[in-house]
């Protein structure tokens, strides 16, 4: 039922979609189609009827990998992670949720001060900047695939000088989602033809449009190839037939007239939603 699976089965697509959100002021850039930038990293997607699951195998912090079972991780029917852009923020399996917490505690100089908020999370109230506080993150998956992750990959803002780990305990369950906070500021290539995840650092932001998105912005934009956004990075992905395009944030080039129609009506309500 998923809108990339019914373009598939009309032909007007590949079985393949790529995001690229931006953090902190939302946006970004859905195609439909293969990214094809170099340095993009695989790994396997496995097979699920209802989610992209993957095998996380390890995390490491600061470079040191986290003593965790990675049976945590699975992938059995119990113990699974997978990713989902629909969802704000990540939650990590129960027996994973301590260890990261604990590093992360340890790898944050005494400056940022830790407290723990009335619904559980754990917070910081620091003057420094989140990059400079805070340690970096590695999620290692089987064959050898490392998504590197910023602290603003885990942590959000809550006010001035004070930020809350965004990795939730998934209570009683061992089973790990990578919500947005995760995967902004990445290529993120759903491979459903050739079963694979991949990704890699990018800057997603769009410029120069109001912050309240019209439909006349983004019917102006994909029909008649305007250039009211300006990405600052651009993007070249190729459709099912074989032909190459260029996502720049200044056009999105479609297959078939009725097609592109379709794509500008999901993206406005999309951003309506």
């Amino acid at each position: 039922m998923s809108f990339i699976s019914q373009l598939y089965s009309l032909g007007l697509s590949g079985n393949v979609f790529t995001l690229c959100m931006h953090s902190p002021t939302g946006g970004g850039i859905l195609a439909f189609g293969e990214a094809l930038e170099p340095g993009l990293t695989y790994t396997p997607l496995l097979p699920s009827p209802q989610y992209y699951q993957v095998n996380l195998q390890s995390i490491a912090v600061n470079g040191q990998t986290l003593p965790i079972d990675s049976s945590v991780f699975g992938p059995s029917p119990s113990n699974f992670t997978f990713v989902d852009s629909g969802t704000t923020l990540a939650f990590l399996a129960d027996g994973a949720y301590d260890p990261f917490i604990n590093a992360i505690r340890a790898a944050t100089p005494p400056s940022a001060l830790p407290f723990t908020r009335e619904n559980g999370e754990i917070c910081f109230s620091t003057s420094t900047s989140i990059d400079s506080a805070f340690p970096s993150v590695e999620l290692d998956f089987v064959g050898g695939a490392k998504m590197f992750l910023y602290p603003h990959n885990y942590m959000y803002y809550v006010k001035p000088s004070v930020y809350c780990i965004g990795w939730l305990r998934n209570t009683g369950r061992q089973v790990t989602l990578l919500g947005d906070i995760v995967l902004v500021d990445k290529i993120l290539v759903h491979d459903l033809e050739k079963k694979r995840l991949g990704w890699m650092n990018y800057d997603c932001k769009l410029k120069s449009c109001p912050s309240t998105l019209t439909f006349s912005c983004f019917n102006h934009l994909i029909i008649n190839n305007s250039k009211s956004l300006s990405g600052s990075q651009p993007i070249n992905v190729t459709t099912a037939r074989g032909k190459k395009y260029t996502n720049s944030g200044q056009s999105l080039h479609s297959i078939t007239t009725t097609f592109t129609v379709v794509l500008v009506v999901v993206i406005y309500i999309t951003l309506l939603t």
